[in-house]
């Protein structure tokens, strides 16, 4: 689906990337090294994973948009649709809430990741040459 050495070629091949924990870029290089920790760069072709502060925002609204619409979609369902009472389902969803978001953490990040290089095939060819947006490195 996807171009070696290039971004991917269409939607679904940066989705898959993105939830396959590898390079935008190439597919090949994985983007943590731990639990949480991402690599800087990719190991296969260079790409600059690590951007400017608050770049990864975006993937906090992934992350909290999955989670308050499954939640919200399982309540409306499991109390009005099958009467299941609120002293049940409040402590459920509540853990619910609480670990999923850690959980998902890594694939919201390679999902905005790999949805901004996708959308965005300009910067993502501008990150892997060095010559980022903004930086002083680029006005000079």
């Amino acid at each position: 689906m996807g171009t070696e050495g290039g971004p991917a070629s269409g939607y679904f091949g940066a989705v898959r990337r993105g939830w396959s924990l590898r390079c935008p870029r190439c597919g090949q290089g994985k983007l943590f090294r731990g639990l949480l920790r991402m690599e800087p760069r990719c190991g296969a072709c260079g790409f600059q994973f690590e951007r400017g502060p608050g770049y990864f925002l975006g993937s906090t609204y992934i992350n909290y948009g999955l989670t308050a619409g499954f939640t919200t979609v399982t309540y409306v369902v499991s109390h009005f649709g099958f009467g299941v009472s609120n002293r049940v389902l409040v402590p459920i969803l509540f853990t619910f809430c609480a670990i999923f978001p850690l959980v998902f953490f890594r694939y919201a990040r390679s999902l905005w990741l790999s949805l901004d290089c996708y959308f965005d095939r300009t910067g993502a060819e501008e990150e892997l040459s060095g010559e980022t947006r903004g930086s002083p490195e680029a006005k000079d």
